[in-house]
C-alpha cells in the first residue's frame, strides 16, 4: 500500500509540473557577430570567372524564355516590343550588377588587382 500511495503520489506530481507548463515558449535571442580579420576577409569577396559566366548565362536563359512567353501573348505588335525592350533593360541591369560583384576591386578572382598567389597589386 506504501508503494502505490508513493508512486501515485510520485505520478501527481509529476504530471502537474508538465501540466503547469506553458505551451507558449519566448526565446530571447542574442545577435551573433562573426567578425574576422586578416585572411578572412579576402575569403568573403571570393567570385571566379565561371561562377561570374554561370549567372550570366541563367540570366540569358531566363531572358530568352521570358521572351518566348511574350511572344507567345495575344497583343500587338508595339506592346511586344515594348515588353520586350522591358526586359532588355532588366537583363542589362543584372548582368551590370554580376560584372560589378567580379570586378569589384575587393574580389581575390579579380586580375586587375590581385597576382597569381593572391597578394594585393598596389
Amino acid at each position: 500500500m506504501k508503494k502505490i500511495f508513493t508512486l501515485a503520489l510520485t505520478l501527481f506530481i509529476l504530471s502537474s509540473a508538465a501540466f503547469s507548463q506553458s505551451f507558449i515558449s519566448v526565446s530571447l535571442r542574442t545577435p551573433v557577430f562573426n567578425i574576422g580579420f586578416g585572411h578572412r576577409y579576402i575569403e568573403t569577396y571570393s567570385f571566379t570567372k565561371y561562377e561570374k559566366d554561370m549567372q550570366v548565362s541563367k540570366i540569358n536563359a531566363n531572358y530568352n524564355q521570358q521572351v518566348r512567353e511574350v511572344m507567345n501573348l495575344r497583343l500587338a505588335a508595339p506592346k511586344k516590343v515594348d515588353l520586350i525592350q522591358q526586359l532588355q533593360k532588366e537583363r542589362n541591369n543584372k548582368i551590370q550588377n554580376v560584372n560589378e560583384r567580379f570586378f569589384d576591386y575587393r574580389n581575390k578572382y579579380n586580375d586587375n588587382h590581385y597576382d597569381r598567389n593572391y597578394n594585393w597589386i598596389r
